[in-house]
């Protein structure tokens, strides 16, 4: 009986000492799944922009069918000259966008996106993740920028959550002032 209890005692040990490494090593991996749909989208926008003239405000643009009542990231109409262009490249991401916003694993993707000036002046695009732990803002910036870089920003939480900003479209990248 002794012995019963003593294994058991030595395996309860193990599993508290293990526990906080699991714990960081799903942490790490929901960061990682939801950065690679970031980058996806990242991409999708990068390609968005020069193929269509205008940048989507909305991150569902990217699988959805332009139409001429959809906005671009100046809060502009499309115009039917973008419109047009949409279906040649389109879709945009590999995977399909909901307009309702997408889910990761960190929260659900705002679809629509910041609006930025107009003219848009080479003014970086970012997309958003509302309510999310300050935890996993703070994992998402350490896989995506190794907490040095400026891609995913975030503000102090409040009531430990905080809307998470990923730059999908870097000022430099912006082409022609689009919006």
């Amino acid at each position: 009986m002794a012995w019963v209890i003593l294994t058991v005692a030595i395996i309860a040990t193990l599993i508290a000492a293990a526990a906080p490494t699991l714990a960081t090593m799903d942490e790490r991996a929901r960061a990682v799944s939801t950065a690679n749909e970031l980058k996806a989208i990242a991409t999708g926008f990068v390609l968005f922009g020069p193929l269509v003239g205008a940048y989507p405000g909305n991150v569902s643009d990217l699988t959805n069918t332009l139409t001429l009542a959809s906005w671009n990231t100046c809060h502009l109409a499309m115009s039917a000259s973008n419109v047009a262009n949409w279906p040649t490249n389109a879709p945009y991401v590999p995977f399909y966008t909901a307009a309702s916003g997408n889910w990761t694993e960190m929260g659900r993707i705002r679809d629509s996106v910041p609006v930025r000036p107009n003219p848009a002046a080479r003014t970086p695009i970012f997309v958003e993740i509302p309510g999310a732990s300050a935890a996993d803002a703070a994992m998402l910036e350490l896989v995506v920028d190794g907490a040095t870089g400026d891609t995913v920003t975030f503000a102090a939480p409040v009531n430990d959550t905080t809307t998470i900003r990923y730059r999908v479209v870097s000022t430099g990248v912006v082409v022609n002032n689009r919006c």
